[in-house]
């Protein structure tokens, strides 16, 4: 029989009645109060049904009696009585939603093997930068309003480039987080309207590959000199030359590259010319004294091996010497596919998947030594 319960009674129902006993609320139904041998208690009992079938009794312990006025137990028992009818289960506890920076962790942890230490640098530079205000927040939050406003910000602040980028990353990572959390489509591929990227027209004219290789010979820093001119004679991309080992590099003149973009996976071994295998042989004793397992070693940098930029001296970026050797490459008529084996591009064609690299390291050095040739015809 239902009570009408009241504070004064709830006060005092351990003095009155035995352990055991319930009363029931007439105001609001399922709800009871339960005594017990020290406390009593505010309980919810309902059921949930689904389709006019009833699935499940669902009891709910809302607080002790001494902590929780009838008032507020009753305000509760209302919202979890509609929570049951919504079809949730009030004693499951929320799983908590995941933030752009649980994504980041989750990703970086499942997949970090698959990538080169530089693109997970690069990941994190976007992340800590133009993306940090959304780093703490659930990905269930982030609507397309916010990331269309925040890619055209970034557009006037960091350049139509580096706003593709920061989107790119947010996309990836909200992506993954879609396999273990029911989220909304993506808001950048819904709202973000990508800005035009053109392609850097970046290869170096005859005069300038001329006036390179002038500032490569009579350059006093021969560790720097000889980063340059094995990134122009193999294509090389510049962390990849530069932290490059001596025990990487065979007798027989092939560079093993065990880290280069896109992970171990896409290690690679590329022979290099003659000439510039000679030139590393002559920069190894000239670096001895500084016992680095390094090609271009540098003692006051953190990693251990050089690093290479842009300056007054050499007024040119690193990667204008990848750039130049495609060029090159098509002048010297090494084909295309042979091209893209020596610089490692990923060719999305069903083809590539048949080739054995390993059996064609004579083909690569061709390609490689007919570039190394053009090279000297245009320097000479």
């Amino acid at each position: 029989m239902p009570t009408k319960l009241t504070q004064g009674i709830v006060n005092k129902a351990r003095g009155t009645y035995p352990a055991g006993k319930q009363l029931y609320d007439s105001e609001v139904s399922g709800l009871r109060l339960v005594i017990g041998k020290k406390s009593a208690s505010f309980k919810l009992v309902t059921d949930q049904w689904v389709n006019g079938r009833k699935v499940r009794a669902i009891s709910v312990t809302l607080g002790r009696s001494d902590e929780l006025s009838l008032k507020e137990a009753r305000h509760r028992a209302i919202e979890n009585k509609l929570a049951v009818r919504r079809g949730e289960n009030p004693n499951l506890k929320p799983v908590a939603r995941m933030t752009l920076k649980d994504s980041w962790e989750d990703y970086r942890q499942s997949r970090g093997k698959e990538l080169s230490p530089e693109t997970l640098t690069w990941y994190e530079r976007k992340l800590l930068g133009p993306l940090k205000a959304l780093m703490n927040r659930p990905l269930s939050e982030i609507g397309r309003s916010e990331v269309r406003t925040l890619h055209q910000k970034m557009t006037e602040t960091t350049g139509p480039y580096g706003a593709n980028g920061a989107m790119r990353v947010l996309k990836l990572l909200y992506n993954h987080a879609s396999a273990v959390e029911d989220l909304p489509p993506n808001p950048v591929s819904r709202a973000v309207r990508m800005n035009k990227e053109k392609a850097r027209d970046w290869a170096l004219s005859h005069d300038e590959i001329r006036d390179l290789w002038e500032r490569i010979e009579n350059n006093d820093d021969r560790i720097r000199a000889e980063c340059w001119a094995l990134m122009l004679s193999t294509g090389l991309r510049s962390m990849s030359a530069r932290s490059a080992r001596w025990e990487h590099l065979s007798e027989e003149g092939v560079l093993h590259v065990p880290t280069p973009k896109g992970g171990a996976d896409r290690a690679y071994d590329l022979p290099i010319p003659k000439g510039m295998y000679e030139r590393l042989m002559s920069l190894k004793s000239l670096c001895a004294p500084l016992a680095s397992p390094f090609i271009f070693p540098s003692p006051n940098s953190k990693h251990g091996f050089v690093n290479i930029r842009r300056e007054e001296s050499m007024p040119y970026s690193p990667h204008q010497a990848r750039h130049t050797f495609r060029n090159l490459a098509v002048e010297a008529g090494v084909d295309f596919t042979t091209t893209a084996l020596v610089m490692n591009h990923k060719v999305p064609h069903v083809s590539f998947s048949y080739i054995s690299r390993s059996h064609l390291m004579g083909e690569l050095l061709h390609a490689v030594e007919a570039v190394w040739e053009k090279i000297n015809d245009i320097s000479s």
